[in-house]
């Protein structure tokens, strides 16, 4: 499952720049399908970024999380599953590939990613559906060049592809991070999803955001304790919107996402580097 062709040069500058387009055979008998590479300024890790299951990796919400991860250094790696590739007269539930070809499918993208940026740290970020389908992966089959796991608005409630949608969570071995909406009962259980991860020693954070990673840091210490975080979002839905009567803005949740997402990662990289030498 190796990158077949590049059809774009490399982007290196601004993350206002258009992102690198890249054609991946995603699939071991499927056809060649597109991704997205947006990589910023002096990236300082790369996210390998799943969409949920109603938006491809060309939805405006990925666009602006992408871009808004991208401000604070991050590349990310968009890449579509073959249903949603092929998605043309909207989305219903039934056009889902079977829940195997999007395990296959998101291991191909995380090798095709690796081959086009082989020295940033790795991370895997699913929006939704592909935060069940990245944690199901790395908790059947650990990927040691992976840092970490971002879920954004994990589906605890959404049952199309898993049964129990939690009971492999502790399986996964890498450390991980839940952004929330705290409007969002339709798809999570906040609730229940804070009663699993308590089990795994995860931090929650409810509160304002920070403007910066280390405001962030300053504002939140607990934020950057331990392995697992849970941060909930305040009156945002699945989607990140806030209600009409709230003082901020769908940006400003977004916002919120990413920087959230920076300071983990910051985090992690840290916390690696002071890690004791493992003994022979």
């Amino acid at each position: 499952m190796k990158l077949h062709q590049t059809t774009f040069p490399t982007v290196h500058g601004e993350p206002t720049r258009s992102p690198r387009r890249v054609e991946s055979n995603h699939t071991p008998s499927g056809p060649n399908l597109p991704a997205l590479l947006l990589q910023p300024t002096n990236p300082l890790a790369l996210l390998v970024f799943g969409h949920g299951a109603g938006t491809p990796m060309r939805a405006p919400l990925m666009h602006h999380m992408a871009r808004a991860l991208a401000h604070h250094h991050i590349a990310t790696y968009r890449y579509d599953y073959p249903y949603s590739h092929r998605l043309h007269d909207g989305y219903t539930q039934d056009l889902i590939d079977p829940l195997e070809i999007l395990l296959q499918t998101t291991c191909a993208a995380i090798h095709a990613a690796q081959d086009l940026a082989p020295d940033l740290p790795l991370f895997l970020a699913g929006r939704s559906m592909s935060g069940q389908v990245m944690s199901l992966l790395l908790a059947r089959e650990p990927l040691p060049h992976v840092r970490g796991l971002i879920c954004y608005v994990y589906p605890n409630r959404w049952r199309a592809l898993l049964p129990d949608t939690v009971a492999h969570l502790p399986h996964v071995p890498v450390p991980m991070l839940f952004i929330q909406g705290a409007r969002d009962p339709e798809y999570c259980d906040l609730t229940q999803l804070q009663s699993v991860l308590d089990q795994l020693g995860t931090q929650s954070v409810r509160g304002e955001p920070a403007r910066s990673p280390l405001e962030a840091r300053r504002a939140c210490p607990e934020l950057v304790e331990g392995n697992h975080t849970l941060h909930v979002i305040p009156d945002a839905d699945h989607a990140f919107q806030l209600p009409p009567q709230s003082n901020r803005t769908h940006h400003d949740s977004i916002r919120e996402s990413a920087t959230t997402t920076a300071t983990w990662i910051h985090h992690q990289l840290k916390a690696s580097e002071n890690e004791p030498p493992h003994l022979s």
